[in-house]
């Protein structure tokens, strides 16, 4: 009830969502922006897998929008004087940014309520007190102590979020922010409690599927369960999908280059490959890179003789979503029937388990 408590003092201004408002196909936007002179603003958001993107020319600087929304969604802004961005919450309501090009990612918008209350909701996680403990070099007494701070910090921000989501389950916004704490950082029992307050409409909207799909990974990647397919390109741009290795038995490795535990266990899955190989088993390995370059030259330093395939959203990608897998490494064992049969399989327990399996 405390940080309750700091939350209601922190939203202290009244959010209202006009239904009417969203009912809009496209949100007005206007803008101001020192610095900018005649050139381009790009607009880019994502929802269900599809990239969207639209540009305006500014005019001294300024510029009015129609951007089209099917609901109120992360936008990133960019321009063409420099790499900066800035990410807002835009919704159906008419809004104003303002700012300087040379701190673009300061940008100010007004208007939008969602980004607002998000915005608000942020601040309340900022204003929760405590100060990370300071080093005294015994290794062993920090550890404990950084370790009870986060404990203490993770339930104020647990209070935060719960009181956030009671008094605000109709709004985008707070979908966000029980992905952002639950999903990004995988807690399926607080998303789970956190998920069923949340308004029938928001449940449905883009941030709400993909909190389900979240939750339903555990479903679907049970032992037993059928294996859910997948699609994604080698190097060469072939796309791969978990029905060309129908027959066999299958392990997919969910990896990346910068994956220190997955890199370390490489040689244990080489040892397992060289001696079933040729007895109807293979690997599949499922790159969370984002740089193509990075994720190559693991597989040459490492020398993975198996297909090896990409998605650089990483673990925020269609793959990893439907998986469920929010850290790495992970891997799932699929029987020639398409069933999962073991998952997370480290050290020698893939060998034994092959053993087992293949006779």
């Amino acid at each position: 009830m405390k940080y309750q408590r700091i939350f209601l003092a922190v939203f202290s201004l009244s959010v209202v969502l006009f239904a009417d408002s969203y009912a809009q196909s496209a949100a007005h936007i206007t803008a101001d922006i020192a610095g900018l002179n005649n050139n381009k603003i790009v607009f880019s958001y994502e929802m269900d897998n599809v990239i969207y993107k639209d540009s305006v020319p500014a005019d001294h600087g300024v510029f009015a929008k129609d951007l089209a929304l099917p609901e109120a969604v992360l936008c990133t802004l960019s321009n063409s004087v420099n790499q900066q961005i800035r990410i807002l919450l835009l919704d159906h309501h008419p809004s104003k940014i303002t700012g300087d090009v040379s701190r673009f990612y300061e940008l100010k918008i007004s208007g939008s309520e969602e980004h607002e209350l998000l915005s608000q909701f942020k601040a309340s996680l900022n204003a929760l007190p405590g100060k990370r403990p300071k080093a005294t070099g015994n290794v062993e007494n920090d550890k404990k102590a950084l370790m009870i701070f986060a404990a203490k910090q993770q339930l104020s921000k647990d209070s935060v979020l719960s009181g956030f989501v009671r008094m605000y389950p109709q709004h985008i916004a707070t979908a966000i922010a029980v992905y952002d704490m639950y999903v990004t950082y995988p807690n399926r029992d607080k998303a789970v409690q956190n998920f069923k307050l949340l308004s029938a409409d928001i449940q449905r909207s883009y941030y709400g599927r993909r909190i389900k799909t979240f939750l339903d990974a555990q479903v679907v990647t049970s032992v037993g369960a059928t294996a859910a397919d997948f699609s994604l390109a080698d190097k060469n741009g072939i796309s791969y999908s978990l029905k060309n290795f129908k027959g066999k038995y299958v392990l997919l490795d969910f990896w990346a280059s910068w994956c220190v535990p997955c890199r370390k266990e490489n040689p244990n899955l080489i040892k397992a490959y060289q001696q079933y190989k040729d007895r109807g088993f293979t690997i599949v390995g499922l790159s969370m890179d984002a740089s193509v370059e990075h994720w190559l030259t693991a597989v040459e330093q490492d020398q993975l003789p198996w297909l090896q395939l990409n998605d650089p959203k990483s673990t925020t990608g269609k793959a990893a979503d439907t998986y469920g897998v929010k850290s790495l490494s992970a891997n799932f064992l699929v029987d020639p029937e398409g069933k999962i049969v073991a998952k997370n399989l480290r050290g020698d327990a893939l060998e034994k388990k092959l053993k087992e399996l293949i006779r």
